[in-house]
């Protein structure tokens, strides 16, 4: 009988280990809980001037850190002296790993315009590329936009939009009816390296606003959404003179847009449109879509006429128009325009912006569920330029930034996303031309 019992505790014992240890492996991790890990690198970004200073076309480098050097401001990082160049003409487009183990890049423009490569990340200037690498450039081009979805760093999708032209730029005796390009969206599995699937097709817009001469120009920002069955695609909206053929510079904007595709098949692309912001919502560099705690997903907006906006898509994937969120109001600033930003958790996030009358860069602290904006207390200069910045780190409740002005050293700093409270930490060592582009 004992030894029954004792069979039977070993085996109760046993099966609650596997399925405890079945949940930490989950195929579904919560893409809304940032990880907490003190023993992950932070891996700070610089952009090295090409022709004029701040203009980032000159490659970009890279260095990491413990954690607690990140915190601390008595450590000195120089990334141009002491860090790794990756692949790439102009400035990469960088990811990390949720552990900040591994670092992702497909380089930009150039011979290696395309390629994908991934990065085992020992600390310092030492970044061991990967035997695997894989190149996406006869899909999506040499110049690619791409991102790394929140589903356990297994899936990059990269977008296009090529080829821009008239239905009837063949033919000028058909009647003109639209602008239209080839959009691409393509998944890539981060973890095999290789291209898992991609879909080519035309994106339509209405009718009555494509014969005003209105086209998606560019895809990118892509986010999952709660149900991991839809992707949502930011979309940046161009106007062609239908007499002309000449692109406009100053037109009436229609309500932001985003093109919502099935996942995993990216198939049935169906644009949706809001009515609160009109600005466009694909971002530059960096995330500009994301999907909160609420199950909803909160967008960004640039040159928004009416101001940068934060905008909620529903579980519905459709825009809800009862949520106004004008950062113009929120700051009491006009024309706010959001370079960057980040969800931090529990309907906090923090974004990097302008503002009219000046081209220094900012950041507030927002409050998604109060529809509230601070400036957040830092050092701030009037070279300081977040236009091209990539990569804001969540960790549990701290939030890593790179901040420097162009051609100045500057500091990480971190954010607690609950009390708001600032630290400043390691110095980031500049050159003339350069600046800092992110942390991950």
């Amino acid at each position: 009988m004992k030894t029954q019992l004792g069979n039977l505790l070993r085996y109760i014992t046993a099966f609650a280990f596997l399925t405890l240890a079945s949940c930490e492996k989950s195929d579904s991790p919560n893409p809304v809980d940032p990880p907490v890990d003190e023993d992950r690198w932070i891996t700070v970004a610089g952009a090295l001037m090409g022709t004029n200073p701040g203009d980032g076309n000159g490659g970009t480098m890279v260095y990491s850190v413990s954690k607690e050097d990140a915190r601390n401001p008595a450590v000195s990082i120089s990334v141009y002296d002491d860090g790794m160049a990756v692949k790439s003409n102009r400035t990469a487009r960088l990811q990390s790993s949720e552990d900040g183990k591994t670092l992702f890049n497909i380089a930009y423009t150039g011979d290696n315009g395309g390629e994908f490569s991934r990065y085992k990340v020992n600390g310092a200037g030492s970044f061991v590329q990967e035997d695997v690498t894989v190149n996406i450039s006869q899909y999506a081009s040499t110049s690619p936009r791409w991102l790394k979805l929140f589903d356990g760093d297994k899936t990059g999708i990269a977008v296009n939009v090529a080829d821009i032209a008239a239905n009837n730029a063949a033919d000028k005796t058909q009647p003109f009816k639209y602008y239209r390009g080839t959009a691409t969206v393509l998944a890539l599995d981060l973890q095999g390296v290789l291209i898992r699937g991609y879909k080519q097709y035309q994106i339509p817009l209405s009718a009555g606003e494509e014969l005003q001469g209105h086209s998606i120009f560019r895809l990118d920002g892509p986010v999952l959404n709660k149900a991991q069955d839809k992707l949502i695609i930011g979309t940046w909206m161009r106007k062609t003179n239908p007499a002309t053929g000449l692109t406009e510079s100053s037109f009436d904007r229609l309500g932001s847009k985003s093109v919502v595709v099935d996942y995993p098949s990216l198939e049935n692309p169906k644009v949706i449109s809001s009515t609160v912001g009109f600005g466009d919502n694909s971002g530059y560099r960096s995330h500009n879509s994301f999907l909160a705690t609420d199950g909803n997903i909160y967008q960004a907006t640039q040159r928004d006429s009416k101001g940068s906006h934060i905008l909620r898509i529903n579980q519905n994937n459709d825009y809800d128009n009862s949520y106004v969120f004008s950062l113009d109001a929120a700051l009491g600033a006009k024309n706010v325009y959001v370079d960057s930003w980040k969800y931090a958790g529990d309907g906090i996030a923090y974004a990097m912006y302008t503002q009219e009358g000046s081209t220094q860069g900012y950041i507030a602290r927002l409050d998604l569920n109060a529809k509230t904006a601070t400036k957040v207390n830092i050092d701030y200069d009037p070279a300081l330029d977040f236009g091209q910045y990539q990569g804001i780190l969540v960790s549990g409740d701290e939030v890593f930034v790179a901040v420097t002005p162009v051609g100045k050293d500057g500091n990480i700093y971190i954010f607690n996303k609950n009390t708001g409270a600032v630290t400043k930490g390691a110095k980031l060592v500049n050159k003339a031309g350069n600046h800092y582009i992110g942390v991950f």
